[in-house]
């Protein structure tokens, strides 16, 4: 059983979690919600859903604070051995954030780039 197993069953209480992720703090400041509101969600409440994303990442996705114009947050969590590293939170409609978004560009950027010097190798001078 791994730790993401563990959190889904309820024993939240023997997992070692990480909260201090700058990353995760810049988004809870981001969508205006309290770092204990999220504590809250993950040791009291069942998430509406679950997804594993890749490797030992995985999402929970729960009921937004009350005072939010969208209904859920996703909660993406790094699992290893017992421990949890709460990655990133946002809205459960948003497919990317924007330090994702700028990885995907720079990743398409540089296909673009293989693309070009291949073609420019296979061409006779």
């Amino acid at each position: 059983m791994n730790v993401f197993d563990k959190f889904l069953m309820g024993d939240t209480s023997s997992i070692d979690w990480c909260f201090e992720n700058r990353h995760f703090i810049e988004r809870l400041q981001d969508n205006g919600i309290s770092r204990q509101y999220v504590v809250d969600c993950l040791m009291n409440e069942e998430p509406i859903s679950w997804e594993r994303v890749e490797g030992n990442t995985y999402a929970a996705v729960f009921k937004a604070p009350e005072n939010k114009d969208y209904k859920e947050i996703r909660v993406l969590m790094g699992c290893s051995g017992n421990s949890i590293d709460l990655v990133t939170i946002m809205r459960n409609n948003e497919t990317t954030t924007n330090r994702q978004k700028k990885q995907y560009q720079s990743d398409k950027k540089k296909n673009i780039e293989k693309k070009r010097l291949r073609a420019l190798s296979k061409r006779k001078w």
